[in-house]
């Protein structure tokens, strides 16, 4: 029969229930890590793992303090600058560390284990030793999905310009089960709602908006919308720019953006003539302040605070494209308009699907029949040309600030 001991750990009084030969060894193991000697727990818990079956709860609770002490071990050889053959080695036999007994089926072990592994992955971040906290990030999110977790990830992949992978974000599922997500990521103004109509109505596919809230909120992907969609075909329309965040989902879940833009003298217009109809619940000013200023004063207001905007979203898709983290498919709200239906079979193509073309001018037809729906205001190329001078001088002014993009395609 075995005996109880207690040890002091962490803070957190625990029981442990282990053999009468080492409980003596587990109580001095503990001690020599509370004293700072990691590396001669480690040896003491390492022999100790050896001799015990996975089975007894004793099992991971020694694995749980193993882990904590290759932890301090490797922050104290990091810190001191120790040989990186030294520190791999000891990194390599903390990750295959698992827990095995009881502790299998206890959340909150589950998350204490998680915990130490994402604490030993930031020693290497903080270091911008990224390359080497990514797979312990991943065995962290392995064992626990802690939503702390995914800040460490997004910097580690974009540091890494590895893709991220669907397992990162869900066990539920595998890659083959996704569907197919047809995501029209796209500049206010630029036609999108009417595209996004069109291709629902076309592909009978589910529409969805992945966002925690919409109006003032950016439209940033949001991930439980992702895993509770992700295996559905589905058609979704964002005013959403390539943050990194952003980006990782996309290809966790298989994403290729439609990158929809827009005349960016013609935008100024029709976003004035949005505000005007109501819709400046979606910006930080007041319907009644906006109201009150003449028309150049109130494109002047957008040109100031809302443009900024494009100029980040252009570039981060064409920056996204240059450094082949996404496929994407650039369309301008001049080709929608001029060629409706064959923009639609391309995109169509673009995520390997097909549709006759009669039918495709049928759902255009009866989609357009329905223009508030659509949120047309006017639906013309060119308007931007009554901006005054000054107005569109002040725009172009805006690309300098980004001279590595092509402003080409926005009128620029």
């Amino acid at each position: 029969m075995g005996r109880s001991k207690q040890a002091q750990f962490g803070g957190a009084r625990k029981e442990f229930v282990v053999s009468p030969p080492l409980a003596d060894e587990f109580q001095v193991a503990i001690a020599k890590l509370q004293q700072g000697d990691a590396e001669a727990s480690l040896i003491l818990l390492k022999g100790l793992l050896h001799q015990t079956r996975p089975s007894p709860r004793n099992y991971d609770e020694i694995v749980q303090v193993l882990a904590t002490a290759y932890k301090r071990r490797i922050d104290k050889l990091v810190r001191e600058r120790a040989d990186d053959i030294v520190i791999s080695s000891l990194l390599q036999e903390a990750v295959a560390l698992e827990l095995r007994g009881d502790q299998v089926q206890s959340q909150d072990a589950r998350n204490q284990f998680a915990d130490t592994f994402h604490h030993l992955a930031l020693i290497f971040s903080r270091n911008h030793q990224y390359s080497i906290s990514l797979p312990i990030l991943r065995k962290a999110i392995g064992i626990h999905r802690c939503p702390t977790y995914y800040v460490s990830l997004t910097n580690a992949l974009a540091s890494t310009k590895e893709r991220a992978r669907l397992e990162d974000f869900t066990s539920d599922y595998k890659p083959e089960a996704l569907g197919k997500h047809i995501f029209i990521a796209c500049a206010p103004k630029s036609g999108s709602t009417f595209l996004k109509n069109v291709l629902v109505a076309a592909t009978k596919f589910r529409p969805i908006f992945s966002v925690f809230a919409a109006l003032q909120n950016e439209h940033d992907l949001d991930l439980p919308v992702w895993l509770k969609f992700g295996t559905e075909n589905t058609v979704t329309q964002q005013h959403c720019r390539a943050s990194e965040a952003n980006i990782q989902l996309m290809q966790a879940f298989g994403i290729k953006p439609i990158i929809l833009v827009r005349n960016i003298y013609d935008t100024v217009v029709s976003l004035r003539d949005f505000y005007r109809t109501g819709f400046t619940e979606t910006t930080y000013f007041s319907r009644d302040d906006f109201d009150k200023l003449s028309e150049e004063r109130q494109a002047d207001l957008i040109i100031d605070n809302v443009l900024p905007w494009y100029f980040q979203f252009f570039s981060s898709w064409q920056r996204a494209e240059a450094d082949n983290r996404l496929e994407v498919h650039w369309l301008s709200y001049q080709e929608l308009i001029n060629n409706k239906t064959g923009t639609v079979e391309q995109l169509l193509q673009f995520y390997g699907l097909k549709a006759e073309r009669g039918a495709i001018k049928e759902v255009i037809a009866t989609t357009e029949a329905d223009a508030r729906r659509n949120r047309f205001n006017k639906g013309i190329v060119g308007r931007g040309i009554t901006l005054a001078a000054q107005q569109r001088k002040r725009i172009a002014k805006l690309a300098e600030y980004y001279p590595s993009t092509d402003f080409t395609s926005i009128g620029l």
